[in-house]
């Protein structure tokens, strides 16, 4: 009763009150007590799945009233990649802002496969992902921009006067990269299966900016997509492999009904997203 109480944001005397009602208007209790706890009792337990439908049905009628009253308001909980954080993330939310300025928006930042579960379980409404993830019926996605990855280097590396280079022409070098839970790492170990070797990894981080550090340390080389500023300590080397490359784009849950703010956001997606990214 108490986590129940917190959970709801009422004093816990008041779901006490609540389920009694409930109880009398049932004609039967739908819990009882079990040591310092309460446990459903049968009736309680056949009645969950239409409370959960109700409740169900209800959210979706507010969502539908809030859009008759106010259709430009509202909260989006918006899920991303760690490497979409610094730049792609920031231009699309300005650039939406600025026609909802009254939408705000809940962020959760995390590995691909973590944020796809989360929009599989309803927990967020949209994620901006890479690379796109697999064909899936519970799922829609729309791409918004094509990557080229390079390899990058410190200013002193031996490859650092080079224009272009074929990935297997460094399978002899210590690499740093990504934890296999992250999208890019899964890319990067099949750029190295295609080109013929197993890497030699020094090092695993969890972000961009940590292998950038590393590289720059003098720690090994990494594959990576082009940075968004200017490093005078590193070389980034364009990748000849036709398949250094990620699509970043958008996913979200085909047949969950969202609310306005969201399904706005998902429009201005589709119309704007790719034009943003590009400097539009």
């Amino acid at each position: 009763m108490r986590r129940a109480a917190d959970r709801l944001g009422v004093p816990q005397p008041t779901v006490s009150v609540v389920m009694r009602r409930l109880a009398n208007a049932i004609g039967t209790p739908l819990v009882q007590g079990s040591g310092r706890g309460i446990i459903a009792t049968e009736a309680g337990r056949a009645f969950l799945p239409a409370a959960q439908e109700a409740l169900v049905q209800l959210s979706a009628a507010r969502q539908d009233l809030q859009e008759v009253i106010d259709p430009d308001r509202g909260r989006v909980a918006l899920g991303f990649a760690h490497s979409c954080g610094p730049r792609d993330v920031p231009l699309l939310l300005d650039a939406f802002l600025a026609a909802y300025p009254d939408i705000s928006f809940t962020l959760k930042q995390g590995g691909a496969p973590a944020l796809l579960d989360q929009i599989r379980r309803g927990v967020l409404d949209v994620v901006v992902v890479t690379p796109m993830p697999p064909p899936d019926d519970r799922l829609e996605s729309l791409v918004l921009e094509e990557e080229r990855l390079c390899l990058v280097v410190a200013r002193n590396h031996r490859f650092a006067n080079r224009a272009a280079i074929d990935l297997r022409q460094a399978a002899a070098e210590t690499f740093v990269g990504l934890t296999r839970e992250q999208g890019l790492r899964q890319l990067f170990d099949n750029l190295c299966e295609q080109a013929g070797f197993a890497p030699r990894l020094a090092f695993e981080g969890e972000e961009h900016e940590t292998l950038r550090g590393l590289v720059r340390a003098g720690l090994g080389v990494a594959v990576l997509p082009r940075a968004t500023y200017d490093d005078p300590t590193l070389v980034e080397i364009a990748l000849r492999d036709p398949a250094a490359r990620r699509h970043v784009g958008a996913v979200w849950q085909k047949d969950r009904r969202l609310a306005p703010a969201a399904r706005r956001f998902i429009a201005f997606l589709a119309a704007s997203g790719t034009k943003v990214l590009h400097g539009g």
